[in-house]
């Protein structure tokens, strides 16, 4: 497993996360709320992609141990 390309995964998350919360909760301003909601939403799917690659990564590198199981460890 690559640490670089794990934390730079986990960046992009946090970093979509933050920009979906804030297109969440924007009041209209000058892309106004349908475009505050394309955003939002273009930011969640960056996310979820972003996770999905995290995920494949940790269970490559832990083969045999379920993501059930990490999760339950809540790591």
């Amino acid at each position: 497993m690559s640490a670089a390309l794990l934390a730079e995964l986990l960046e992009t998350i946090e970093r979509a996360e933050a920009a979906a919360a804030y297109h969440d909760h924007a009041d209209g301003g000058l892309i106004g709320r349908d475009g505050h909601a394309a955003a939002a939403q273009c930011a969640d799917e960056s996310a979820e992609k972003a996770r999905t690659a995290a995920r494949f990564l940790i269970e490559e590198a832990f083969p045999g141990i379920s993501w059930g199981r990490i999760a339950r460890a809540v790591l």
